[in-house]
C-alpha cells in the first residue's frame, strides 16, 4: 500500500539515497518533552539458569481441548528480557505460540509496542501486531504503523509505519516510509520510500535513508546545510559522514556557492594508541570571480613516539591572500595574515627538557612587505632544567638555546644564535612574608651574515641578572563573613647596561604594559635585547575573601615602577628618561552569577589614562548571559590612531522555548562597526530552529568593506541537523560564555 501524502504540496528536496549519520546531541535536547515514554519500562534479565523460562499469570485461566490455554483479565506474560500484557492471551502449548488480543503492551530490551491484536512464537520471538504504536527508547523515536512484525530480539519490520521523536498529539515532524527495519543488534533504521514531513509540508523524499537508533556513530548523509552571504551569495552543502573505523572519521561536504562555484570540504580525524590529529582541506576548482582554483589546508597532529619522546606537527597553506575575506565566515578567521607551519620534537625525562623546533610562515596578506614578514626558525634546539641545589634550599634553573634564523627576503640580515640563561634563587617564606634573592647570569653569541652573504662580526653578550622579591601577608575579618587581605610586594631588579645596537631583532619586541609586567626580569619579548634596568617596583593588592568556602569576592591590585637610571636598551635606539612608569592597575569582582573586571593604565606625566578595558559578564545559566565591554588604548604618536571600542553581547530567553541572541562590537574612534550579529533560537521538544544574520569587517584599512550572511540551522532531534556546526561556533566566538545543546 502507498503513502498516502498529508497534502499536496510539492516535494521541495529530493534525494536518490540518503544515510543520516549519528547526531550527538546533548541530553538537555529532550529538557521540554513530556515526561511520557509511551509506557515503556525496561524488562527484567532472568538469571542464566532461567533464561528459557515462561511465566503466565492472568485473573482468569480455562483450559481448552488437547494443550491450548485461555487466559483472560489482565494477562501478563514475562520472558528474559521481555514483558507483555494483554486482555487475552490463547496459548498453544506445544507450538509455543501466543495469540493476543486486547490492549496489547510489550515492554521488550529495544522497544515497546502498544497494538490491538497479534502472535507471538515464544521460542524463536517472531511475532506479527495489528494496528501498533511503537516507541524506540535509546532514539526517543515513536511512531504508529498498522502491520508489524517481529523477526526475533535482532530486528523489527514496520509497513507503512510514521515515526517522529515528537510527543503524542504533537508531531511537529515525522518520517513516513513503506518499509521500516529496525536492526536492534546493529542499532540502525533502514527506510524505502521516505518522506520527511516538517509543519505538514514535505521537506525531501529519498527512495533509501539510513539513520542510527542510538549513540554509535555511522557512516551516511547528514542534513543540508543553508546560507547566504554577500561575499558567497546563496550557498548549499550536503555533507557525508564516513565512519572510517572506530579511530577514524571524516566529513566531506559538497558546498554549492552561487557567486563562487562548487567547492569540496574535507574534515578527517584519526586517533591511534600513539598519535592523534585532524586534517582540513577545502578546494574550489575555479572560482566564478576570480577565475582561478582556490584551496585552505590545514594539518596538526600528535605524537608519542616514546615514553619521553613526542612529536607535534602543524602545517597550513592557502591558495591566496584574500581566501579568508572571500570564503571565511567571521572577523577572526578574515584578518587572518600569516599561516603558521611547525614541527617539534620534545623529550623530557627528570628535570630536564629538550626541544627541537622549526617553524616558518606563510604570509597571505600581499600587502605586507617583504622586508617586513616574519623569521624562520630552522631550526631552533632549546635545552631547560630546574631543581634544588645539592639538597639545598637554594634553587637552579637552565635556560639554554640554538636557533638559526632564516627570511625570504635576501635584504635581511640572517644567522645563527647561541644564548644560555643560568640562574639560583633562594626562596624564603613564613605564614605572612616571603623573600626571595635571585641571581642570574646570561651569555648571548651571534653568527651572522649580511644581504650579500658576507660575515658580520659582533661581540659577544654577556650580562649579569639580580633580583630581590619580597612581600607581606596581612589579612582581618570583614563583617563576619569576609577576610580581607593586604599583600604589599616589594620588587627590586638591577642589569647593567650594554650596549646590543648591532644585534638584529629577530624575534623581540616589546610586552604590553600590565601588572605582571612589574614583576618581569625583561621588559622584552626574546632575547635580542636584554634592558638595563636599576629600578624599584611597589604594588599593593587587597583581597575579599569567602570565609567559608574561601572564594575570591573581589581584587584590586595597583603598581608601579621608579626607575634610578636611564633605559638606553630600546628598540629604537633612543634612550627611555622617564622617571617612573604609568600606574597599573586591575579590579576584578565576583558575585553569585556575576563577573567584572577592570584595567586602568595612568600616565603621570600627561594626568591621562593611556589605556582602560573594562568587562561585566552575567551569566545565569546557558540561556542567560549578558556581556558588556570597552577598550581604549592611546597612540602616543598620532591620537586620531587611538583605539576605542565597545562591545555587547547577549543571549537571552524569551520564554521557555525562544532566546534572542547578539552582539554588537563598535569602533567609537572610526565610527564604523566591526561585527554585528542578530539572531533567535526556538526550542521545542522534538525539534530547534536558529536564524542567525552577521555583518562583520573583512578588512583593517579605512576602507569600510564589510560582509554579510544569514545562516539557517534546523536541528530534527533525533534525526539530524539542517546545518553544520558553523552557526554554533560563530555565536560561541561571538558571545562569551555560550555553549550550545546541538
Amino acid at each position: 500500500m502507498p503513502l498516502q501524502p498529508k497534502n499536496i504540496l510539492p516535494l521541495i528536496f529530493i534525494w536518490p539515497h540518503i544515510l543520516l549519520a549519528e547526531s550527538t546531541i546533548d541530553v538537555n535536547q529532550w529538557q521540554n518533552c513530556p515526561a511520557s515514554t509511551g509506557g515503556y519500562q525496561s524488562p527484567a534479565a532472568f538469571p542464566e539458569d532461567k533464561k528459557d523460562e515462561t511465566r503466565i499469570s492472568a485473573k482468569q485461566v480455562q483450559n481448552a481441548a488437547g494443550d491450548i490455554t485461555i487466559f483472560t483479565d489482565d494477562v501478563v506474560i514475562e520472558r528474559d528480557k521481555l514483558k507483555l500484557r494483554a486482555d487475552q492471551v490463547i496459548f498453544d502449548r506445544p507450538n509455543q505460540k501466543l495469540d493476543i488480543q486486547g490492549n496489547i503492551h510489550i515492554d521488550a530490551e529495544n522497544m515497546g509496542i502498544d497494538s490491538e491484536g497479534g502472535w507471538l512464537q515464544l521460542d524463536s520471538n517472531l511475532g506479527e501486531f495489528t494496528n501498533s504504536q511503537y516507541f524506540v527508547p535509546d532514539s526517543h523515536y515513536r511512531g504508529r504503523t498498522p502491520d508489524l512484525s517481529l523477526q526475533g530480539k535482532k530486528q523489527t519490520l514496520l509497513i507503512n509505519s510514521s515515526f517522529t521523536s515528537c510527543p503524542e498529539n504533537n508531531e511537529d515532524w515525522s518520517l513516513d516510509t513503506s518499509l521500516l527495519k529496525l536492526n536492534h543488534e546493529t542499532q540502525t533504521g533502514t527506510a524505502k520510500h521516505a518522506v520527511l514531513w516538517f509543519k505538514n509540508i514535505p521537506i525531501f523524499y529519498t527512495p533509501y535513508i539510513s539513520f542510527p537508533l542510538g549513540d554509535e556513530r555511522r557512516s551516511g548523509f547528514l542534513m543540508p546545510q543553508f546560507g547566504t552571504s554577500s561575499s558567497r551569495g546563496g550557498e548549499l552543502g550536503i555533507p557525508w559522514y564516513w565512519n572510517i573505523a572506530p579511530n577514524q572519521d571524516a566529513i566531506i561536504t559538497p558546498r554549492v556557492m552561487k557567486k563562487r562555484g562548487t567547492q569540496i570540504k574535507t574534515d578527517y580525524r584519526y586517533l591511534t594508541q600513539n598519535s592523534n590529529g585532524q586534517m582540513n582541506i577545502e578546494y574550489l576548482d575555479k572560482d566564478k570571480q576570480l577565475k582561478d582554483k582556490r584551496y585552505l589546508v590545514k594539518f596538526n597532529n600528535h605524537s608519542d613516539i616514546g615514553e619521553h619522546l613526542d612529536f607535534d606537527i602543524l602545517i597550513n597553506d592557502a591558495s591566496d591572500s584574500n581566501y579568508f575575506e572571500d570564503l571565511g565566515s567571521s572577523i577572526a578567521i578574515s584578518n587572518t595574515t600569516h599561516l603558521e607551519r611547525n614541527s617539534c620534537f620534545n623529550y623530557a625525562q627528570g628535570i630536564w627538557t629538550t626541544s627541537l623546533f622549526a617553524q616558518t610562515y606563510e604570509t597571505i596578506d600581499q600587502a605586507i612587505a617583504l622586508i617586513n614578514r616574519p623569521y624562520r626558525r630552522l631550526p631552533q634546539l632549546t635545552i631547560t632544567g630546574k631543581d634544588n641545589l645539592f639538597d639545598s634550599d637554594f634553587t637552579w634553573s637552565l635556560n639554554s638555546e640554538w636557533v638559526d634564523f632564516d627570511h625570504e627576503s635576501d635584504s635581511k640580515i640572517k644567522g645563527q644564535r647561541f644564548d644560555i640563561q643560568p640562574k639560583v634563587s633562594w626562596p624564603l617564606m613564613g605564614n605572612a612574608w616571603f623573600f626571595t634573592p635571585s641571581a642570574g647570569f646570561e651569555y648571548s653569541s651571534y653568527t651572522l651574515t649580511d644581504a650579500t652573504g658576507n660575515p658580520i662580526s659582533i661581540e659577544d653578550r654577556s650580562i649579569s641578572i639580580s633580583s630581590i622579591d619580597t612581600g607581606l601577608f596581612f589579612e582581618r575579618e570583614v563583617s563576619g563573613h569576609y577576610i580581607q587581605t593586604l599583600e604589599p610586594r616589594l620588587y627590586y631588579l638591577y642589569i647593567p647596561y650594554k650596549d646590543q645596537s648591532n644585534i638584529p631583532l629577530f624575534d623581540t619586541g616589546e610586552y604590553d604594559f600590565s601588572f605582571a609586567h612589574l614583576f618581569r626580569e625583561n621588559r622584552f619579548t626574546g632575547i635580542d635585547r636584554i634592558g638595563d634596568s636599576n629600578q624599584v617596583t611597589l604594588a599593593l593588592s587587597s583581597r575579599l575573601l569567602d570565609k567559608n568556602t574561601g572564594s575570591e569576592f573581589l581584587s584590586l591590585s595597583i603598581g608601579q615602577i621608579f626607575y634610578d637610571e636611564d633605559r638606553q636598551v630600546t628598540l629604537d635606539n633612543t634612550v627611555a628618561t622617564n622617571n617612573q612608569s604609568d600606574v597599573i592597575s586591575e579590579l576584578s569582582g565576583q558575585r553569585n552569577n556575576f563577573k567584572s573586571r577592570a584595567t586602568v593604565q595612568w600616565n603621570p606625566e600627561t594626568r591621562e589614562a593611556d589605556r582602560q578595558s573594562f568587562q561585566i559578564n552575567y551569566k545565569n545559566d546557558a540561556r542567560q548571559i549578558v556581556n558588556l565591554g570597552y577598550r581604549f588604548r592611546r597612540d602616543p604618536v598620532d591620537e586620531t590612531n587611538n583605539l576605542e571600542q565597545t562591545d555587547f553581547s547577549f543571549n537571552w530567553p524569551i520564554n521557555n522555548q525562544y532566546s534572542i541572541f547578539s552582539r554588537w562590537n563598535r569602533s567609537l574612534t572610526e565610527k564604523r562597526d566591526i561585527e554585528t550579529l542578530f539572531g533567535i533560537e526556538y526550542d521545542s521538544c522534538c525539534w530547534s530552529m536558529r536564524i542567525l544574520g552577521q555583518r562583520y569587517l573583512t578588512t583593517t584599512d579605512t576602507n569600510d568593506f564589510h560582509d554579510s550572511s544569514i545562516m539557517f540551522q534546523l536541528i530534527l532531534k533525533g534525526l539530524g541537523s539542517v546545518s553544520d556546526k558553523e552557526a554554533s561556533n560563530i555565536i560561541k566566538h561571538a558571545i562569551l560564555g555560550y555553549q550550545s545543546d546541538y
